[in-house]
Formats: structure tokens, sequence, C-alpha cells
């Protein structure tokens, strides 16, 4: 798969979110031409509001401009799509299908998608999961997701235009407006105020990847002359709960409670491929972390 136009926009959906801030900062950032949207407007970061279920609003963004890329980031949150399946249906499938068909219809040339590691469902593997593996998602969030990632694949075939998911790890950063996981934000603000409950048991092991990782990841995929499949695993660091209390607690000073046993925490990820393929380098959550407590530290990202 390859692309080769730079002429024309980015077109980011879910600008206003946690990865889409930090996907539309380093576009800025490299002087690309962006078209951010989001459900709201946001006139202080020059998002346009967009709501994906109407096809008018849809057809509307690829009007006076060409598009040569999607970043598509939008979507309910798993969470969310569990309280809501219908809505979850409409806005993560039913949105993303409108998507696709007017990107075809107007000549994109690449279609990026945030996939999940829910794709591989409720693994019991001993060993992180590799691209290899099944992907047999038991929810229906991560079922959208599946089913996207296939459909892709299928008009990427025919030529329609060049598709590629990245099945991202659990994220953390600063910044997170919006979650049921707070845990993940806070172990980055600039002062945590009280406990930290990361509610996974001592044991658990969580695939964790920053934030901008995630949105350098998203940005090679949409910039690369080639990629050589259509899913990649987010390359993640491997963290026990315990061991990342412990590390929190006393880089942050902050106190961490622990969740209790029996609490999924997911199949773990193996990102080796990405890795491999784009010669990528994670900046470890020690570091990041170690970084914050320095004496005259920038705030961080999205903060």
């Amino acid at each position: 798969m390859r692309i080769r136009n730079d002429e024309g926009a980015i077109l980011v959906t879910g600008a206003s979110g946690h990865v889409g801030r930090e996907v539309c900062r380093l576009l800025r950032e490299a002087r690309s031409q962006i078209l951010a949207i989001d459900l709201d407007e946001d006139k202080t970061q020059n998002v346009r509001a967009c709501d994906l279920r109407l096809k008018n609003q849809v057809a509307r963004l690829f009007r006076g401009r060409p598009i040569r890329a999607v970043i598509h980031l939008a979507g309910l949150l798993q969470s969310a799509f569990q309280a809501d399946p219908f809505t979850g249906t409409v806005v993560n499938l039913g949105g993303t299908l409108e998507l696709m068909r007017q990107s075809a219809a107007r000549g994109v040339e690449r279609f990026v998608f945030a996939s999940s590691m829910s794709v591989y469902g409720s693994s019991q593997a001993q060993r992180p999961v590799t691209e290899d593996d099944v992907a047999a998602p038991n929810e229906p969030y991560g079922a959208a997701k599946r089913t996207v990632e296939l459909i892709g694949e299928t008009l990427s075939r025919k030529a329609t235009f060049e598709f590629v998911a990245l099945r991202i790890a659990r994220v953390v950063g600063p910044g997170i407006k919006k979650t049921s996981s707070p845990w993940r934000s806070q172990l980055f603000e600039a002062a945590p105020s009280g406990s930290i409950h990361i509610p996974f048991p001592p044991h658990a092991v969580l695939s964790l990847v920053h934030v901008e990782d995630v949105a350098r990841m998203l940005l090679i995929l949409t910039e690369a002359q080639e990629t050589a499949n259509f899913v990649y695993n987010a390359p993640a660091e491997m963290w026990e709960v315990s061991e990342l209390k412990t590390l929190v607690e006393q880089v942050r000073g902050a106190c961490v409670e622990l969740g209790p046993d029996g609490v999924d925490a997911g199949p773990t990820s193996d990102g080796s491929r990405f890795l491999r393929e784009f010669k990528f380098e994670l900046r470890g959550l020690r570091d990041r972390l170690n970084k914050l407590t320095q004496p005259g530290a920038p705030p961080p990202h999205g903060a």
C-alpha cells in the first residue's frame, strides 16, 4: 500500500478527544493542512462541528478542499458503548461507514482507523497477542471495531482507498477530559491530589502506551510511503500493577490504591510488527514520570 500525493488536507475526526488533540498538535508542528472535526465546535483549537450520523454534514466536509487522508478517531468509548449499545452502533459503525463512503467517493488515498485491542476479546493468552492471533471480540464495542477493520480491508483490496488500522492498547497521559478511568490521566497530572485508584489487582499486567506515542504512530501510518499490512498492534509497555503502584508512589509522591481480584485487565499487546517495520521507539513511562519531577519541567502536553 502506497501513498504519494502530499497535496490536500488530513481530516482528523474526534479532534477534541485525548488522542485527537495530540494528533492535531503534531500535525500543526509539521505544518500539515488539517481539517479537524468533533461533535462540538471548538473555535480555540480550530475544530469544526460534525455529527457523523448525519450524511449531509459528513458530505460537507469534502466540499471546498481536497482531502488526501483521514485519521478516524471519533466514536463512543467502550464504557459508553456498553451503556447504550444502540447509540454506540449508530455512531461507531454507521458513522464510520458513512465516512468511508464519502472518502471513497471523494478520492481519499488513505484511511487510518483507530482500532482497539478489544478486537481480541477477553484473551486468556499467557503472552502478549500478535496480529496473527485470532481477533474474536466478545462484546459489541470490540465487534464494531473488528467489523470496520474487515470492511476497510475489503475496500483496500478493491483499490477503493488504502486502509490501515492501529489496534491501540490502554492509553495514558495528561488531559483526558471524559473517562471512566481517571487514573490514566492522574498519573501524569502536574500536582495529583488525593489518592489515585487503579482498578486492577496487584498481579494484573497492563499494556500501557502514552498518548503522544499513539499520536506519533498514527502519523507514521498516515504519511508512510508504504505499509505492508492492514492492521498493527500498537507497541506498548507491559506493567504489573504492583510495580506501577510502586513507581508512581516513589516518583510522584501520590498514594495509589488498587482494585480487587477478579477484574479482567484484557489482552496485552505485542507491537513488534510496528516496531520492526517502522523502526519505532517508545519513550518509556518511567522516563516520562521522572521528567515531570525535574525542576523547571514544562507542563505535560494536554494539561
